[in-house]
C-alpha cells in the first residue's frame, strides 16, 4: 500500500515545520511527503530546501483550492495509490494515519476527528447535506462539538484537513476544483464522491489537532466575496435544477440583510452573479517540482 501525503502551504513556516514533524513521526509513515508550497514569502522555500525527502513544488498563490487541486493531480499523475491530503494547520497524531487506514477500501473515504484549541471537536464537517430542499441551507446536520463515542461517524460534507482516499476517487470524480480559491472546495470535492457512491467516515480515534481557533464566520473582509460566491457555486455546480435556481436567491437576501455600506453591498452582488453564473474551472499546470535528498 503507497500512500502519499500532501501538504498545502502558504506562510505558515511554523506550522508547517510542526506538521512535517508529524508526519514522520507516524506510527505508519507515509511513503512520500509532497509540499505544494503557494510562493510563500516567510523563508518557506528556504526551510523546504533544507528537508530530505520531501518532494516540493512551488506555484503561484492560487489559494487552498489550487493547492488542493495540484496536490491530487501531483500524486494521481506519479501513481500514488493512496492520497492523504492537508492543509498545514492541521497537525495529525501519532497513530492518526494508522487508524485512518483500518477497515478502508476503495470505496471509502476517511478522515480525522478534528479538535479545536479549546479541545472542542471542530464543526466544519457536515453529516448531512440539503441539495433537495430549496429553501434550507445546504448545511442540514453538523458533527457535534463534544467528543463522540461513535468510532466510525458517516458524513458526506467533509473538508481537505487530512482525508485519505484511494486514487479512483479522482479517477471516477475528476480533480478538486480549482477556481474556487478559498471555501467550499472540499465540499465539491466530496458532494461529487456521494454522488458516485462513495462513502466518507469521520475515523474518531485518528485525531487531528488544529492550531488556529475557529474564525468568525458572517463577518465581512476580503475572504467574504469567495464564501458567497462559492457556497452559491455549489449548488450551480451539484444542486438539482429546481435547488441551483432557487437557493441563491435566500443566500443572497442573508447577505444583503448583513451588509453595511455600498462597498459591502456591492460585494454580495458581485458574488452573487459570479456564483450564479459559475462555470467549472479547466486548469492545466507544468509542475515546478524539487525533490530534495
Amino acid at each position: 500500500m503507497n500512500i502519499s501525503a500532501a501538504i498545502v502551504t502558504y506562510n505558515r513556516l511554523d506550522f508547517l515545520k510542526k506538521l512535517i514533524i508529524a508526519l514522520n513521526n507516524q506510527s505508519r509513515k507515509p511513503d512520500r511527503i509532497i509540499v505544494v508550497n503557494n510562493s510563500s514569502t516567510d523563508g518557506t522555500s528556504e526551510f523546504l530546501e533544507t528537508c530530505d525527502g520531501i518532494e516540493v513544488i512551488t506555484q503561484p498563490n492560487w489559494g487552498s483550492s489550487g493547492g488542493q487541486f495540484t496536490s491530487a493531480k501531483y500524486c494521481y499523475e506519479t501513481g500514488s495509490e493512496w492520497i492523504w491530503l492537508m492543509d498545514d494547520d492541521v497537525i495529525p497524531r501519532t497513530d492518526a494515519l494508522k487508524n485512518l487506514l483500518a477497515a478502508i477500501d476503495e470505496n471509502r473515504i476517511h478522515v480525522p476527528l478534528r479538535l479545536n484549541p479549546d479541545g472542542k471537536v471542530n464543526q466544519g464537517d457536515t453529516l448531512e447535506l440539503n441539495y433537495s430542499n430549496p429553501f434550507k441551507s445546504i448545511w442540514k446536520r453538523i458533527i457535534d462539538a463534544e467528543i463522540p463515542t461513535e468510532r466510525i461517524i458517516p458524513a458526506e460534507g467533509i473538508t481537505f484537513e487530512g482525508p485519505l482516499f484511494h486514487r479512483n476517487l479522482i479517477t471516477d470524480i475528476g480533480l478538486p476544483e480549482f477556481g474556487f480559491f478559498i471555501y467550499a472546495d472540499d465540499t465539491d470535492f466530496f458532494s461529487r464522491a456521494v454522488k458516485k457512491g462513495y462513502k466518507s467516515f469521520i475515523i474518531s480515534n485518528a485525531v487531528s489537532d488544529r492550531l488556529l481557533p475557529v474564525g468568525e464566520l458572517g463577518r465581512f473582509d476580503w475572504k467574504t466575496y469567495y464564501m458567497i460566491r462559492n457556497q452559491i457555486a455549489l449548488d450551480v455546480l451539484n444542486a438539482p435544477f429546481e435547488v441551483r435556481v432557487m437557493r441563491p436567491f435566500g443566500y443572497l437576501i442573508s447577505w444583503l440583510s448583513r451588509a453595511k455600506g455600498l462597498s459591502e453591498y456591492k460585494t454580495v452582488l458581485k458574488a452573487f452573479f459570479d456564483g450564479y453564473f459559475y462555470k467549472k474551472h479547466d486548469k492545466n499546470i507544468e509542475f515546478d517540482l524539487k525533490i530534495n535528498g
